[in-house]
């Protein structure tokens, strides 16, 4: 299984991502929020079909939008890279 704290992450960021662009009731939103609540491979197979069954002009903005914060997000480059320390950070 992959790390948890990404994972977790990961499905976070598409959350929030798919609700703001296709709005938090849509299936997706649901989905992604249910994967980062209960991480488990069974909601997240669930997220990935959700996203998969989009249109792909709004899947490809979700996932446009998904890479730029997950790329911006200095404390998961932080907590990734080797040797890092896990508290007391000068960021």
């Amino acid at each position: 299984m992959p790390d948890a704290n990404a994972t977790q992450r990961f499905f976070s960021s598409l959350e929030k991502v798919s609700s703001e662009i296709a709005g938090a009731d849509s299936a997706v939103s649901i989905a992604a929020k249910d994967a980062a609540q209960n991480p488990n491979p069974i909601t997240f197979v669930r997220a990935q079909e959700e996203l998969a069954q989009l249109p792909e002009d709004l899947r490809d903005t979700i996932l446009s939008d998904l890479h730029s914060r997950m790329r911006n997000d200095v404390e998961a480059i932080w907590d990734n890279l080797p040797n890092s320390p896990k508290t007391r950070r000068r960021n």
